[in-house]
Protein backbone atom coordinates (compact mmCIF):
# COMPACT_ATOMS: atom_id res chain seq x y z
CA UNK A 1 0.00 0.00 0.00
CA UNK A 2 2.95 2.36 1.08
CA UNK A 3 4.41 1.85 -2.97
CA UNK A 4 0.88 2.56 -4.02
CA UNK A 5 0.86 5.73 -2.21
CA UNK A 6 4.39 6.73 -3.11
CA UNK A 7 3.61 6.24 -6.66
CA UNK A 8 0.71 8.36 -6.75
CA UNK A 9 2.67 11.08 -4.91
CA UNK A 10 5.91 10.69 -7.37
CA UNK A 11 2.54 11.21 -10.40
CA UNK A 12 1.28 14.43 -8.63
CA UNK A 13 5.09 16.04 -8.44
CA UNK A 14 5.90 14.73 -11.91
CA UNK A 15 2.53 15.97 -13.11
CA UNK A 16 3.81 17.20 -16.54
CA UNK A 17 4.98 13.69 -17.39
CA UNK A 18 1.49 12.03 -16.45
CA UNK A 19 -1.31 14.17 -17.05
CA UNK A 20 -3.10 12.52 -20.17
CA UNK A 21 -0.53 9.73 -20.70
CA UNK A 22 -2.28 7.43 -23.02
CA UNK A 23 -0.42 5.50 -25.88
CA UNK A 24 -2.68 7.59 -28.61
CA UNK A 25 -0.31 10.58 -27.86
CA UNK A 26 2.34 9.06 -27.79
CA UNK A 27 2.75 7.37 -30.98
CA UNK A 28 6.42 8.92 -31.46
CA UNK A 29 8.61 6.58 -29.52
CA UNK A 30 7.05 2.98 -30.59
CA UNK A 31 7.62 4.16 -34.00
CA UNK A 32 11.61 4.55 -32.87
CA UNK A 33 11.46 0.91 -32.20
CA UNK A 34 13.68 1.69 -28.99
CA UNK A 35 11.48 -0.03 -26.61
CA UNK A 36 10.13 -3.30 -26.80
CA UNK A 37 8.81 -6.18 -23.89
CA UNK A 38 9.68 -9.83 -24.77
CA UNK A 39 6.65 -11.53 -25.54
CA UNK A 40 7.97 -14.64 -22.99
CA UNK A 41 8.94 -14.26 -19.17
CA UNK A 42 12.24 -15.01 -18.01
CA UNK A 43 13.26 -17.94 -15.69
CA UNK A 44 11.22 -16.35 -12.74
CA UNK A 45 8.14 -15.69 -14.32
CA UNK A 46 9.55 -11.78 -14.59
CA UNK A 47 8.17 -9.33 -17.76
CA UNK A 48 11.75 -8.35 -19.59
CA UNK A 49 11.75 -4.70 -20.87
CA UNK A 50 14.62 -4.17 -23.23
CA UNK A 51 15.42 -0.31 -24.01
CA UNK A 52 17.86 0.42 -26.87
CA UNK A 53 19.61 3.26 -26.02
CA UNK A 54 22.51 2.97 -28.30
CA UNK A 55 22.83 3.34 -32.00
CA UNK A 56 18.80 2.74 -32.37
CA UNK A 57 18.12 5.80 -30.51
CA UNK A 58 18.15 8.73 -32.45
CA UNK A 59 17.91 11.70 -29.63
CA UNK A 60 16.85 14.23 -32.34
CA UNK A 61 14.16 12.39 -33.43
CA UNK A 62 13.22 11.11 -30.00
CA UNK A 63 13.53 12.74 -26.99
CA UNK A 64 14.66 11.51 -23.50
CA UNK A 65 11.44 12.73 -22.16
CA UNK A 66 9.28 10.94 -24.56
CA UNK A 67 11.58 7.28 -24.21
CA UNK A 68 10.50 7.55 -20.15
CA UNK A 69 6.71 8.00 -20.89
CA UNK A 70 7.21 4.98 -23.52
CA UNK A 71 8.75 2.81 -20.25
CA UNK A 72 5.97 3.98 -18.29
CA UNK A 73 3.14 3.23 -20.70
CA UNK A 74 5.29 -0.08 -20.62
CA UNK A 75 5.15 -0.81 -16.95
CA UNK A 76 1.63 0.00 -16.19
CA UNK A 77 0.72 -2.10 -18.92
CA UNK A 78 2.62 -4.82 -17.47
CA UNK A 79 0.48 -3.88 -13.57
CA UNK A 80 -2.58 -5.18 -15.26
CA UNK A 81 -1.38 -8.31 -15.49
CA UNK A 82 -1.89 -10.99 -12.08
CA UNK A 83 1.44 -12.43 -12.84
CA UNK A 84 3.61 -9.41 -13.03
CA UNK A 85 2.03 -8.10 -10.02
CA UNK A 86 3.72 -10.57 -8.23
CA UNK A 87 6.88 -11.61 -9.72
CA UNK A 88 8.04 -8.12 -11.29
CA UNK A 89 9.95 -6.93 -13.90
CA UNK A 90 13.61 -6.59 -15.42
CA UNK A 91 15.20 -3.66 -17.58
CA UNK A 92 17.64 -4.25 -19.55
CA UNK A 93 19.21 -1.02 -20.92
CA UNK A 94 21.78 -1.90 -24.09
CA UNK A 95 23.87 1.50 -24.22
CA UNK A 96 25.48 -0.30 -27.61
CA UNK A 97 26.86 2.60 -29.72
CA UNK A 98 25.44 5.52 -27.63
CA UNK A 99 27.89 8.75 -27.45
CA UNK A 100 28.26 11.57 -25.67
CA UNK A 101 26.39 13.44 -29.47
CA UNK A 102 13.84 5.25 -9.14
CA UNK A 103 11.48 2.89 -7.69
CA UNK A 104 8.27 5.23 -8.15
CA UNK A 105 6.12 2.85 -9.87
CA UNK A 106 4.31 0.46 -7.74
CA UNK A 107 5.71 -2.89 -9.88
CA UNK A 108 8.15 -4.71 -8.27
CA UNK A 109 11.64 -3.70 -10.57
CA UNK A 110 14.01 -6.97 -9.60
CA UNK A 111 16.83 -5.98 -11.73
CA UNK A 112 18.59 -2.84 -13.72
CA UNK A 113 20.94 -4.71 -16.36
CA UNK A 114 23.20 -2.11 -18.35
CA UNK A 115 24.96 -4.02 -20.99
CA UNK A 116 27.60 -2.44 -23.73
CA UNK A 117 27.86 0.36 -22.32
CA UNK A 118 30.55 2.99 -22.79
CA UNK A 119 33.07 3.38 -20.28
CA UNK A 120 32.28 7.03 -20.15
CA UNK A 121 28.46 5.71 -19.06
CA UNK A 122 29.68 4.32 -15.76
CA UNK A 123 31.86 7.16 -14.87
CA UNK A 124 28.79 9.56 -15.45
CA UNK A 125 27.00 7.19 -13.38
CA UNK A 126 28.82 7.23 -10.06
CA UNK A 127 27.53 11.30 -9.73
CA UNK A 128 23.81 9.89 -9.87
CA UNK A 129 24.46 6.73 -7.36
CA UNK A 130 23.72 8.91 -4.41
CA UNK A 131 20.93 9.94 -5.59
CA UNK A 132 19.29 6.44 -5.60
CA UNK A 133 17.81 4.58 -2.90
CA UNK A 134 20.14 1.44 -1.65
CA UNK A 135 17.55 -1.02 -2.62
CA UNK A 136 17.18 -0.02 -6.15
CA UNK A 137 21.17 0.73 -6.26
CA UNK A 138 21.71 -2.90 -5.16
CA UNK A 139 19.48 -3.88 -8.05
CA UNK A 140 21.80 -2.14 -11.03
CA UNK A 141 23.78 -4.26 -12.78
CA UNK A 142 26.70 -2.93 -15.39
CA UNK A 143 27.47 -5.85 -17.16
CA UNK A 144 29.06 -4.31 -20.63
CA UNK A 145 29.76 -7.14 -23.17
CA UNK A 146 29.94 -9.49 -20.30
CA UNK A 147 27.20 -12.65 -21.40
CA UNK A 148 27.95 -14.60 -19.20
CA UNK A 149 27.13 -12.45 -16.45
CA UNK A 150 23.41 -11.57 -18.14
CA UNK A 151 22.92 -15.17 -18.88
CA UNK A 152 23.50 -15.60 -14.82
CA UNK A 153 20.23 -13.28 -14.36
CA UNK A 154 18.39 -14.16 -17.29
CA UNK A 155 18.34 -17.68 -18.96
CA UNK A 156 19.85 -17.64 -22.39
CA UNK A 157 16.52 -19.40 -22.93
CA UNK A 158 14.53 -16.34 -22.02
CA UNK A 159 16.59 -14.48 -24.38
CA UNK A 160 16.57 -13.69 -28.27
CA UNK A 161 19.81 -14.59 -30.16
CA UNK A 162 21.00 -10.90 -30.59
CA UNK A 163 21.97 -11.21 -26.49
CA UNK A 164 23.57 -14.75 -26.79
CA UNK A 165 20.15 -16.40 -25.87
CA UNK A 166 18.52 -19.73 -27.97
CA UNK A 167 14.81 -17.93 -27.54
CA UNK A 168 13.21 -17.74 -30.88
CA UNK A 169 11.23 -15.14 -31.20
CA UNK A 170 9.69 -12.88 -33.84
CA UNK A 171 10.66 -9.86 -34.83
CA UNK A 172 8.26 -7.18 -33.00
CA UNK A 173 8.24 -3.54 -34.07
CA UNK A 174 7.45 -0.64 -31.99
CA UNK A 175 4.54 0.10 -33.91
CA UNK A 176 3.00 -3.02 -33.35
CA UNK A 177 3.71 -2.62 -29.63
CA UNK A 178 1.64 0.28 -29.91
CA UNK A 179 -1.06 -0.96 -31.71
CA UNK A 180 -1.05 -3.63 -28.73
CA UNK A 181 -1.22 -0.26 -26.29
CA UNK A 182 -3.72 1.40 -28.28
CA UNK A 183 -6.34 -1.72 -27.16
CA UNK A 184 -5.85 -0.37 -23.86
CA UNK A 185 -6.24 3.61 -24.05
CA UNK A 186 -9.64 3.50 -22.34
CA UNK A 187 -7.61 1.63 -19.51
CA UNK A 188 -5.02 3.99 -19.44
CA UNK A 189 -7.14 7.18 -19.28
CA UNK A 190 -8.74 5.32 -16.09
CA UNK A 191 -5.16 5.58 -14.26
CA UNK A 192 -5.21 8.95 -14.65
CA UNK A 193 -8.02 9.56 -13.06
CA UNK A 194 -6.95 7.46 -10.01
CA UNK A 195 -4.79 9.09 -7.16
CA UNK A 196 -3.92 12.67 -5.71
CA UNK A 197 -5.61 15.62 -6.95
CA UNK A 198 -3.73 18.52 -7.90
CA UNK A 199 -4.40 21.76 -5.96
Amino acid sequence: MFQIKRYYGFKLKHHKHYDGLVPSKETNVFNQNVLTVLPTRDQLGRRVLMLELGKKWKHNKCSLDEVFKGCVLFLEAAMLEPETQICGAVVIFDMDGLSMTQECIPLRVKGLYIINQPYIFNMVFTIFKPFLKEKLRSRIIFMGNDRELLHKNISPKCLPESYGGTLSIPNVTGAQWLELLLMCDQEFTAINSYGYKKK
